[in-house]
């Protein structure tokens, strides 16, 4: 039987999306990620060979740009691919979100009577619903939702797709999906396509080929990139639409909150999620 390498990352919150995409750029097929006591655990299966000594550089390297975290603890394990495969299922179980989502792998049965499923493999890409940023986005969408039911939403850095596919199943009228990682983008077209909402969702790997501006532009990124993107964020919100920014912890949220205001994107409400902040403003009319 095969079996993988299998690489433990525990990172405090801050070297998470860092120590994420470096797995992912080495050839890690998908993430585990559990938040614990000790830091965020981030799990990663390969093949071949990890690559412990390049990760052991990258963490040498967050050293310098994050002196006050600790550094990640590593540990390196083999399992068998059919171990592996129930691991998956072990970690990814279906998730009620909001009043109306219901996030699943395709394995699980039948979807409640008064939930919209979303079906998700969470060995595809990172963006399952189990992160706090996540499910905050996804409940302030619901909400964003409401008070515009045949929107045209823009995802911005869209993973797996999971918030496109929830704004199409919503009811949203046209979703444009980007991301700069081609992969990312193939993934969420194909999530799109198993969700039924492929003729709604547009997928594009650059934000200069999607035109116009939207009722609810979604940015589930990072804090800092939050605030170096405020001034293209609002330019994509019409007058009275809604920004929702989330993948920020909360002694960021102040400093976000002030770039959107320097921008014309105005508080309206906010989410906390297990330390991760997700916040709704509204762009003056």
């Amino acid at each position: 039987m095969r079996s993988w390498t299998v690489l433990t990352v525990t990172a405090a919150p801050a070297l998470v999306e860092a120590v994420e995409s470096f797995l992912l750029d080495h050839g890690a097929p998908g993430l585990q990620t559990e938040e614990t006591p000790a830091g965020v655990h981030v799990v990663a299966h390969f093949a071949d060979a990890a690559p412990v000594a390049e990760l052991d550089a990258l963490l040498d390297a967050l050293r310098d740009l994050f002196p006050d975290a600790p550094r990640p603890a590593v540990a390196v394990d083999r399992v068998a691919e059919q171990a592996w495969a129930e691991n998956w299922k072990e970690h990814f179980p279906p998730l009620p979100i909001g009043e109306r989502l219901y996030v699943h792998p395709p394995w699980t049965g039948a979807v409640p009577a008064e939930r919209i499923g979303i079906v998700l493999d969470p060995g595809m890409a990172f963006g399952t619903g189990h992160h706090g940023s996540t499910r905050g986005c996804l409940v302030l969408l619901e909400r964003a939702l409401r008070g515009a039911p045949r929107a045209r939403v823009l995802d911005l850095g869209t993973g797996s797709g999971i918030l496109a596919i929830a704004a199409a199943k919503l009811g949203a009228a046209q979703v444009w999906a980007v991301d700069v990682d081609r992969d990312a983008c193939a993934i969420a077209a194909e999530n799109a396509r198993l969700n039924g909402v492929a003729e709604t969702i547009r997928v594009a790997d650059e934000l200069a080929a999607v035109a116009g501006t939207f009722d609810i532009v979604l940015a589930n990124l990072l804090g800092g990139i939050l605030i170096e993107l405020a001034a293209p964020i609002a330019a994509r919100v019409r007058p009275g639409g809604v920004a929702i920014g989330a993948g920020l912890q909360l002694e960021e949220a102040p400093a976000v909150r002030s770039a959107w205001r320097g921008v014309g994107l105005i508080d309206e409400s906010e989410l906390v999620d297990e330390g991760w902040v997700a916040l709704a403003a509204r762009r003056q009319t």
